[in-house]
């Protein structure tokens, strides 16, 4: 990817904006500790515990706790290593560097490390936004502000989705120059809108492998038992900080396979997760295929990162989004011919509306006028009129568009 270490910048946030799976975590583990002489001198930083996790079974990767960056019992310097830390990489997530730093930063030896990862830093600044912790995370980003500027440690950001790096950072962000031309790029053949019930997609896959993501644990144990009810083997696994939630023993060896083996068991055919894992989990193509997934969401930047949690080329990628979904249906509609050149009264009218299937962004199908304007913008030619010989009533007339058929 970068193979030479005058590219990443002092005194900025160094941003390697590149694809999912093209190659950054590995370039991170292998190529910044030859710069650095040992991978000691460089601290990773991710933004999700099961990205810890996975990360950790590395052999050149260390925890925080292993690590004794401050022993909260004994009081000893924060930052002094163990016997075990020699020639290991430090490991922690943006919530636990936040703390210490929050904590115990005068006490924080910095000049131990040449470099800091700061893997999906965009989530630093997400993370932000949240109640909880709001304090912490900004102190952790004030830290790193200072070794950017201090420019004794090298910051580099890694992400596939850099944008709130650059609305948060400005001026400070280096975008590190390489030559692109042969990053793996993943491949998806249909990308569909969907604001239908998300049981209906699954259903329609039955008897192939799948991926759900979606945001609360309640709706991920409900979408399990649903799939497990109809005959579809699904499990799915949350944060292990998720305290109200306490997950299974099934369930964290089945985190433990994902994040350790990059697969998914034999024995499930639907992978359910959340946030916790959009970012870290990989699933490698040629250890399992994956036929399908389902994003209940439809930001840009989650969307990027849940495909990427899937390494190979994907026949059916869902993403929620009721406005596209509308617009994706009025272009595949055919509409019976009893609906065509005939004239349709108002007691027609919400038949034809539920047919059509186009929803409100609140529930609900829309009516006849935009029902109307759907149809014209694409395959249909609607018209309204009112007719003189019952009492003025309205009616609207359809005619497929290769037709000339006269009102």
């Amino acid at each position: 990817m970068i193979t030479d270490k005058t590219a990443i910048a002092p005194f900025r946030i160094n941003i390697i904006d590149a694809p999912v799976s093209s190659g950054k975590t590995k370039f991170a583990l292998e190529t910044i500790p030859e710069w650095a002489g040992s991978p000691s001198r460089i601290l990773y930083l991710i933004d999700t515990s099961n990205g810890e996790f996975r990360l950790q079974q590395n052999l050149l990767t260390i925890s925080r706790q292993s690590y004794s960056f401050y022993d909260y019992g004994k009081k000893c310097v924060w930052g002094e290593q163990c016997e075990e830390a020699k020639n290991n990489m430090p490991v922690m997530t943006y919530a636990a560097f936040a703390s210490e730093v929050f904590y115990n930063a005068d006490k924080f030896r910095w000049t131990d490390f040449d470099y800091i990862i700061c893997d999906e830093m965009q989530n630093l600044v997400n993370y932000q936004r949240m109640p909880n912790g709001r304090k912490y995370i900004a102190a952790a980003e004030t830290i790193l502000r200072i070794l950017a500027a201090a420019g004794t440690t090298k910051i580099i950001a890694l992400s596939a989705t850099p944008q709130e790096i650059h609305k948060r950072f400005g001026t400070l962000c280096h975008t590190v120059p390489f030559d692109r031309t042969h990053l793996k790029h993943l491949k998806t053949a249909n990308e569909i809108p969907y604001s239908d019930s998300i049981q209906d997609i699954i259903l329609r896959h039955k008897g192939q492998t799948g991926i759900l993501y979606t945001t609360e644990i309640e709706d991920m144990k409900r979408y399990i038992e649903f799939a497990n009810q109809n005959g579809i083997r699904a499990n799915g696994f949350w944060s292990i900080n998720a305290l109200k939630a306490p997950m299974a023993r099934e369930q964290l060896d089945l985190r433990e396979t994902v994040l350790g083996q990059e697969t998914i068991p034999a024995e499930l055919d639907l992978l359910v997760i959340n946030a916790a894992s959009e970012t870290c989990i990989k699933i490698q193509g040629e250890k399992r295929k994956v036929d399908y997934m389902i994003v209940h969401n439809s930001n840009e930047e989650v969307k990027t990162q849940v495909r990427g949690r899937y390494h190979g080329d994907l026949a059916y990628f869902y993403y929620h989004d009721v406005k596209e979904s509308n617009t994706y249906k009025a272009k595949s509609i055919e509409l019976p011919s009893h609906f065509l050149n005939t004239r349709l009264y108002s007691d027609r009218w919400p038949e034809l509306c539920k047919l059509v299937g186009l929803k409100r962004a609140h529930g609900g199908f829309y009516s006849m006028p935009t029902v109307a304007k759907y149809l014209n913008e694409h395959n249909y030619e609607v018209v309204k009129k009112k007719d003189s010989h019952t009492n003025g009533k309205y009616y609207y007339y359809i005619t497929a568009r290769d037709t000339n058929c006269v009102v």
